[in-house]
């Protein structure tokens, strides 16, 4: 065997491992995905919340369902899940207080644990006082 074929078996091992060290720390391109419709699911969760809070503003009352929220101003479509393309649910849960719920792929990361918006995979409801601000 001559020296530039050991050279280049050794090349090709180093990236092989490189590339499955990669995929072991960040995840699989699937899993990836995953937690990127998951940020997306929350972001749009969090979008809602704030559409009510604008809407709880103006009229001083929450509006009965997510129709309500649509204004052209704050909200001129109601967000969609990214997968199912079904909408996220609303709902009144008392005269000031409300809740929006989603279904995650994954739960949050570890790091996000006293984040609000944490969550485990599965449905998960983030519920709201309109008189409390600070958590959108």
């Amino acid at each position: 065997m001559n020296v530039q074929r050991v050279a280049a078996i050794g090349c090709v091992a180093v990236v092989g491992v490189a590339v499955a060290v990669g995929l072991f720390i960040s995840g699989s391109p699937a899993e990836q995905r995953l937690l990127r419709l998951d940020e997306q699911r929350v972001n749009d969760l969090r979008q809602l919340s704030y559409a009510v809070n604008r809407r709880w503003e103006q009229l001083q009352r929450l509006p009965a369902d997510a129709a309500g929220l649509i204004d052209g101003r704050f909200l001129s479509s109601l967000p969609i899940d990214p997968v199912s393309g079904q909408p996220y649910e609303y709902r009144v849960t008392a005269p000031q207080e409300f809740e929006v719920c989603g279904v995650f792929d994954r739960p949050s990361r570890p790091s996000l644990a006293d984040d609000f918006w944490f969550h485990e995979s599965g449905r998960k409801c983030f519920a709201f006082d309109v008189t409390e601000r600070g958590r959108q």
